[in-house]
């Protein structure tokens, strides 16, 4: 397949991003991009392309994967576990809206692929280790990968944004009685 190359500098982190998967062009690798509307490559290996992403947000990956091992510690702990999680979803905030990724492998394997959780709407069974994934949009594309792990994934990122969204809101309702609290301070009786 022909897809169209855009340069790591010039990719986006948009909204319509369903998937970016590593893929060999004439021996190169690229990360395909997969959106609602589009397709197209970067030449670059899906790590790095992450990595450049978290760093255009002031982030890296390995502070994305740190919060979210917080936040599944917290989660074993009060669940009575003591798991350790190697397949961590991600999540990364643009204006206080959280993109979730989950990895299909290890996060920084070369043959790891990430799913944007908010345009993923499941999946159908193709063979052992094939696995029909289906966006918004009616996107589709069928993987190699097991159907444990891809349940696993879901769910995982599903704890990840409701948590995120709880801190995010315990902060800002924190933020407001700080702030509550200056005002009063400066007032004139």
């Amino acid at each position: 397949m022909n897809y169209k190359i855009v340069s790591l500098y010039d990719f986006c982190l948009t909204p319509n991003i369903c998937m970016l998967k590593p893929i060999m062009i004439d021996g190169h690798n690229y990360s395909l991009i997969m959106e609602l509307e589009k397709r197209y490559v970067v030449p670059c290996t899906v790590t790095r392309l992450m990595n450049r992403i978290c760093a255009s947000l002031g982030t890296t990956l390995d502070t994305a994967l740190n919060y979210s091992n917080r936040i599944f510690r917290e989660v074993n702990v009060n669940n009575g576990k003591e798991e350790t999680m190697i397949k961590l979803p991600i999540v990364l905030s643009v204006f206080n809206k959280p993109y979730i990724f989950f990895p299909t492998a290890s996060p920084k394997k070369n043959h790891n692929t990430w799913i944007l959780w908010q345009n993923f709407r499941g999946h159908s069974l193709i063979d052992q280790q094939g696995i029909g994934l289906h966006f918004k949009n009616e996107v589709y594309t069928e993987e190699q990968i097991s159907f444990t792990t891809l349940s696993r994934q879901q769910y995982y990122a599903s704890i990840l944004y409701f948590r995120h969204m709880d801190d995010m809101l315990q902060h800002h309702y924190a933020e407001r009685i700080l702030s509550t609290v200056r005002n009063d301070l400066f007032l004139v009786p």
